[in-house]
């Protein structure tokens, strides 16, 4: 059978394919909104994120979910696509990790940029992949989408849910992989990819004082702040990396943080 095709977009609600089959929309009391679309297996969805030349399109979707809210005037600020790397229930560790090392070079050839958060080591290829199995860091490292992993440190990594994390004119996208054999597949594992697209307010807003309404609603006046903090856990962090003989990647940079630039660019 098949795919159906829906286009999404951050943004105004309207610009996105909100009604096909298995949509619904949520009105919560709280005053939030989300957009959701639920296809069946047998039955899965093509979706296509649009984003000008970053536009990509995502094939075996299970699920998106899109949130909104009656206080944030700029419309759906994440989208969440939840999809399968094949159409098949289980695949081979091998044929999954080539799956997915294709899909993140796809998003480089859209023009998606590897983000670093602020305060983590700027690591790049084999070196990233072995900080990130180090017992000692804490939460998920951006691994560095070119390099490709051999099948024992796939299996190692998957088992720990491994993210990239991109950026592309003021959106901010995250790969994440989700690996489980609860099917007793014999020599195959069912593989489910997480990608979520955010904007700036959800990305640096909520992302970084998350439950903090006021601080939340002011991200942009305390965001610089913030970072200058990271940033310099960031420098401490590659000090003693490269004292224990890793390569700090310097060409890497921050990328900027377009609302401040038009918020600087409309006071001038």
């Amino acid at each position: 059978m098949p795919q159906t095709h829906s286009l999404i977009r951050l943004g105004k609600p309207q610009l996105s394919d909100l009604n096909g089959s298995g949509s619904s929309i949520d009105n919560h009391p709280t005053g939030a909104t989300f957009y959701q679309q639920v296809w069946q297996q047998g039955a899965l969805g093509t979706v296509e994120f649009a984003h000008g030349p970053h536009s990509f399109v995502v094939e075996n979707v299970l699920s998106i979910l899109g949130s909104a809210d009656k206080d944030v005037p700029e419309g759906i600020y994440d989208w969440n696509i939840n999809f399968g790397v094949s159409p098949e229930e289980a695949d081979t560790h091998e044929a999954a990790r080539d799956r997915v090392m294709r899909f993140l070079s796809q998003l480089r050839a859209a023009g998606w940029k590897r983000y670093i958060s602020t305060n983590r080591p700027r690591l790049g290829g084999k070196q990233a992949w072995q900080y990130n199995s180090l017992s000692s860091v804490d939460g998920i490292y951006s691994l560095d989408s070119t390099y490709i992993p051999t099948i024992e440190e796939w299996k190692s990594a998957v088992k720990n849910r491994p993210k990239w994390v991109f950026e592309a004119d003021g959106v901010y996208l995250e790969v994440v992989v989700d690996e489980s054999n609860m099917g007793g597949f014999v020599g195959k594992s069912t593989y489910l990819l997480g990608v979520e697209m955010k904007s700036e307010y959800a990305f640096y807003g909520v992302g970084y004082f998350p439950g903090d309404a006021e601080k939340i609603e002011n991200w942009k006046e305390l965001i610089p702040a913030e970072l200058a903090k990271y940033h310099q856990d960031r420098l401490r962090r590659e000090a003693e990396l490269k004292a224990a003989g890793y390569t700090i990647d310097t060409a890497y940079q921050d990328p900027p943080i377009k609302s401040l630039q038009d918020s600087h660019d409309s006071t001038r």
